[in-house]
């Protein structure tokens, strides 16, 4: 999580910046700056920074004290080496210079944008109690215009102050952080990262209608953000998502194809929207809409992940020959048989042996195993060794061999894969199982593994029953469908 604030320190104090480079005056008469003062700072700059740049700088002020540009350029080298050095003199000495530029050059837009950065920095590093409110005063003194191109000061005091909750091992306090963003809305309400921020607080808190009610609120008055529309499709993925089973909540999933759509229409090159929309399109059995969009994803960027994206979706829809084309061209690209797309591919079309090489790659490179790495280890090594003649050592014991992932430990992320878990470990039966599958993605792997285990003891009859009652639930992208379409046809 302090990464994660980190992280999100770094992109506000990013997106607060953009000093102008040059000054303009719009006054007809500026006023004469006091030699002896400008002399005593020339002097101090010289002391602070002995560089080159510095000392050219600070000669073309004193060769004109009342010319704001060479003024303000000075005032830049120092802000820019205080960043660097952490020097906190030569800041002081910048806001000095800054402030001078003003008396020659009252509300020129130029220097409050530099001086509101500096305290907004400030109070991002919560390094200076009273940066917020100077923070505030600038950043009042900012155009309309240009202020809907900065963060507004609240977002500072936002990041700082979740940093601090984190670094001080705090219970969050949503509750405080809340009224911050809200007031960065109230500062500014065409900046985007604030509806963002909230909306992700409500979202943590499971408050999902308030969290896609701010962020539709952004959109209303930022009709331009691809971020907020992206916001407010994953939001609508995530309350899919509540139950661990986002095919329970079908609108949801539409709501977020929505979305996804008009933020493509803002960003119609970003391969990675086009993944997401058509994620949210196959999850509603729209398949020709789905590889459509995966393939315009596909022709931005021809990356390996990528091709065996596509590769995955011809073979979650049953098309061997287009997923074999996509899965060569994707290892000729640099995919390693390792990954887990590879073994899955080949599962799905009953290329056992291959899948076991890809399967033993990919066991090599975890540190830690889910309940479906056991399953899927336990099949492949099962499959395989049918299509294998056993050993002369492994015939005369009468033994298969064994699967990769013995003894070991298992994570566990939800109730259900516990019982799930329980099953597969022959703790609990079929029956027992099947009392706790509740949801539609719970009733496909129901369905899926315990016909499984009837096709292993030779029960077809029940076999075939199961497999298509796993085939006649909405998940449309588990990995568990085409898998039964496969012993199906066996």
């Amino acid at each position: 999580m302090k990464l994660i604030i980190r992280a999100l320190t770094v992109l506000l104090l990013l997106t607060s910046c953009g000093n102008t480079q040059h000054l303009t005056n719009k006054n007809s008469e500026t006023k004469s700056l006091s030699n002896n003062k400008i002399s005593t700072l020339l002097q101090d700059s010289q002391k602070a920074n002995p560089s080159a740049t510095i000392a050219q700088l600070v000669k073309n002020v004193a060769q004109n004290i009342n010319d704001p540009q060479s003024l303000y350029e000075l005032a830049n080298a120092h802000i820019q080496s205080a960043y660097i050095t952490k020097k906190t003199h030569e800041q002081d000495l910048a806001i000095t210079y800054y402030n001078e530029i003003l008396l020659l050059m009252p509300g020129n837009q130029a220097v409050i944008q530099a001086l509101y950065n500096i305290y907004y920095n400030e109070t991002l590093s919560n390094r200076n109690s009273l940066a917020f409110s100077k923070a505030t005063e600038y950043f009042q003194q900012i155009s309309k215009h240009a202020r809907a191109k900065i963060n507004p000061p609240s977002l500072a005091q936002f990041a700082a102050a979740r940093f601090l909750q984190e670094s001080q091992n705090q219970t969050p306090n949503s509750q405080a952080l809340r009224e911050i963003l809200l007031r960065a809305i109230q500062e500014q309400p065409q900046n985007d990262n604030a509806y963002i921020q909230l909306a992700k607080l409500y979202s943590d808190d499971r408050y999902f209608s308030l969290a896609l009610a701010t962020l539709k609120l952004g959109a209303e008055n930022i009709t331009d953000s691809v971020a907020l529309y992206n916001a407010i499709a994953s939001t609508y993925e995530n309350r899919a998502n509540i139950n661990n089973c986002n095919y329970e909540h079908p609108n949801d999933i539409i709501n977020a194809s929505k979305y996804y759509k008009l933020a493509i229409s803002l960003s119609p090159d970003s391969s990675q929207q086009h993944y997401k929309l058509s994620s949210t399109l196959f999850d509603q059995n729209l398949n020709y809409l789905g590889l459509y969009e995966s393939e315009l994803a596909l022709a931005l960027d021809q990356t390996s992940t990528n091709l065996s994206i596509s590769a995955q979706n011809h073979s979650m829809l049953g098309d061997s020959k287009k997923a074999n084309q996509f899965l060569e061209r994707a290892l000729n690209t640099g995919l390693s048989i390792g990954d887990v797309s590879y073994h899955e591919i080949l599962m799905n079309q009953g290329d056992w042996q291959r899948a076991a090489k890809g399967f033993a790659a990919y066991i090599k490179t975890r540190e830690h195993y889910s309940l479906y790495d056991l399953i899927k280890s336990d099949i492949i090594w099962q499959q395989s060794s049918q299509q294998q003649p056993p050993t002369k050592q492994q015939a005369q014991q009468q033994t298969e061999p064994q699967p990769w992932i013995v003894n070991k430990k298992i994570d566990l992320t939800s109730d259900w894969e516990e019982s799930l878990f329980n099953y597969w470990t022959k703790k609990i039966s079929a029956e027992e199982l099947k009392k706790v599958a509740i949801n539609s993605c719970e009733k496909t792997e129901y369905y899926f593994y315990t016909g499984y285990r009837d096709y292993r003891a030779g029960k077809l009859a029940q076999a075939e029953i199961k497999f298509s009652e796993a085939l006649k639930q909405n998940t449309y992208r588990f990995i568990e469908r085409p898998w039964a379409r496969l012993f199906l046809q066996q």
